[in-house]
């Protein structure tokens, strides 16, 4: 696994983390219509799945996203032991914004107070001595 690829895996996990949140209050959502219509004392439902089911499939969207939380900040801790190990702060300030906060290149330019051109070549260098650490990784 290259360096970037090793970094990126904080925004991926940040994705996947966002999708289960959106089918938990998905399932929320249908609930919440179930209940309603259960405290009306309705005959007929109009839910598809019944509440139990429904409050099943939540809990187990929430068990799913904490493995996923528990994976994210796993990797974060990972990669910020390896930063704590870099000498140059531009390199691991340009990798924390962009790896970690999510910024772009552009934005993290102007906030350092570089080019854009400077920060690319500076990104490069930064990921060259970050994959150097994971090569001293055991696997």
């Amino acid at each position: 696994m290259t360096a970037k690829q090793y970094l990126m895996q904080v925004q991926a996990y940040e994705y996947k983390i966002k999708l289960k949140i959106d089918q938990i209050i998905e399932e929320r959502s249908k609930a919440e219509k179930c209940s309603a219509v259960l405290s009306e004392r309705v005959q007929t439902s109009i839910c598809g799945d019944s509440l139990s089911s429904i409050i099943a499939k939540i809990y187990d969207y929430e068990k799913e996203l904490n493995i996923l939380i528990d994976k994210q900040i796993d990797i974060k801790r990972n990669i910020v032991s390896k930063l704590d190990l870099m000498m140059d702060d531009r390199y691991i300030e340009i990798l924390d914004r962009k790896y970690l906060k999510g910024h772009n290149l552009i934005k993290i330019a102007y906030e350092m107070g570089y080019s854009y051109a400077q920060v690319k070549r500076f990104h490069g260098r930064a990921l060259q001595k970050f994959g150097e650490l994971l090569k001293d990784e055991p696997q």
